[in-house]
């Protein structure tokens, strides 16, 4: 006889069980982290490069290329475990090849942080790039999680940490292939130590030249010497100047048949835009052959007539004068005005040009064919990009124009940096 099992008695009796294989995860909380850059003591939108590292592992970005700050942003914000150590790789120190000084490192505890970095001129001394010690500030909205606030110096020193420092070792991977012997070897004198400010290339005839001298003298770093510590031209400036840069230079000034000429700017931490303080500007004031000597200026193009420049004619600061007045006219009158304001910039085109240095003419011409330089800013042209025919007058506006009003510029072709 079979029993009967009632509605309310269970399905089963005794205990069921699985033998599963468990993994037990911890998981902790994610915190925000914020580090934002004052940098208006020198250059409030300066486009400073920076990758990021976490727990020792550098961020990359999709394209593989380091990101940079932007007048708009001046903060790097990133969402990481608590616990994280967080630091930063920044300006020429970006390049995968080098990262050897992470900075502004911080070890995420519960709360969110925040690196509050302010630049700061002069010999401050032996400041470091650390993030120093934290306020906790309470948060924002209820529910919220408190900031751990730190306050950090950027200083010409710590600029020098973070400017790669290239070693003789390393200047034939860092220089066009096809750089000819004389300069190749002079080059590397630059990153050896040089006993003087000077160099003197000799360049032996060929087939199709002369024998050649080549005299480069340094002007001191001033800047240099005003932001950090301990930083001489010829030991720590000089070599923190990418090698490229020098050797385009010295060769496309021989090809152009310069003699003599004076470099004025390498590295430098707290004047200009990113270029120089990541080692990829030269500049460049003096040049000079057989038959002419240039100084590469043409201040006062926009002052009064009565300042006077070698370089400027009276009869161009007239045209240049009446081709402001003409393009003012037409900012406000309209059609007609524009075809004067024409007529009168290209009058002023052809005098400009027409006493242009030849000297400046061939050596501008020489780099803009350099595959190793991306831009020439110079009194006469600007060329963001070199090679594309879009160089455009210098008419000395302000910003960029009336910064190179003085000089000769060029930067290095270097996209692992900027």
């Amino acid at each position: 006889m079979s029993a009967v099992m009632s509605p309310q008695s269970p399905a089963a009796t005794g205990t069921m069980t699985a033998d599963f294989n468990t993994t037990t995860i911890s998981v902790r909380a994610r915190c925000n982290v914020c580090y934002e850059f004052d940098t208006k003591a020198s250059n409030a939108d300066l486009a400073l490069p920076y990758v990021v590292s976490v727990n020792g592992v550098v961020q990359q970005a999709p394209d593989a290329k380091p990101r940079a700050l932007t007048r708009a942003n001046r903060q790097i914000k990133l969402s990481v475990e608590a616990g994280s150590r967080v630091a930063l790789f920044l300006n020429s120190d970006v390049h995968p090849d080098f990262r050897r000084c992470p900075v502004y490192a911080v070890v995420v505890g519960d709360n969110d942080v925040l690196v509050r970095i302010k630049e700061q001129k002069g010999r401050i001394g032996h400041a470091r790039a650390v993030a120093g010690t934290a306020t906790t500030r309470p948060p924002s909205q209820p529910g919220g999680r408190p900031t751990d606030c730190y306050d950090s110096l950027l200083t010409g020193d710590i600029w020098m940490q973070i400017s790669h420092k290239y070693t003789v070792e390393e200047v034939s991977t860092r220089m066009a292939a096809d750089t000819p012997p004389a300069v190749a070897a002079a080059v590397r004198s630059i990153y050896s130590g040089l006993s003087q400010p000077r160099l003197v290339l000799n360049f032996p005839p060929s087939d199709s030249t002369a024998a050649q001298t080549l005299s480069v003298r340094f002007a001191e770093a001033d800047n240099a010497l005003a932001n950090t510590t301990h930083c001489p031209l010829l030991t720590e400036v000089l070599p923190r100047t990418h090698p490229a840069a020098f050797a385009a230079l010295l060769t496309e000034a021989r090809n152009a048949g310069v003699t003599e000429m004076l470099v004025t700017s390498c590295w430098r931490p707290m004047l200009g835009s990113i270029v120089h303080r990541a080692g990829l500007g030269l500049d460049v004031t003096y040049i000079a052959n057989a038959t002419q000597r240039v100084n590469i200026n043409r201040v006062g193009l926009t002052l009064p007539s009565t300042r006077r420049n070698e370089n400027i004619t009276d009869r161009e600061k007239k045209l240049f004068d009446e081709y402001v007045a003409a393009k003012k006219r037409a900012a406000e009158n309209g059609v007609e005005s524009h075809k004067t304001e024409r007529d009168k910039r290209e009058g002023w085109n052809e005098e400009r040009n027409k006493n242009e240095p030849a000297l400046v003419r061939k050596l501008r011409d020489q780099l803009n064919e350099n595959s190793s330089i991306s831009q020439i800013f110079d009194p006469w042209y600007m060329a963001a990009r070199t090679g594309d025919h879009t160089a455009y007058a210098n008419e000395q506006r302000p910003g960029n124009e009336k910064t190179h009003a003085d000089h000769m510029h060029l930067t290095v072709n270097e996209p692992k940096i900027l």
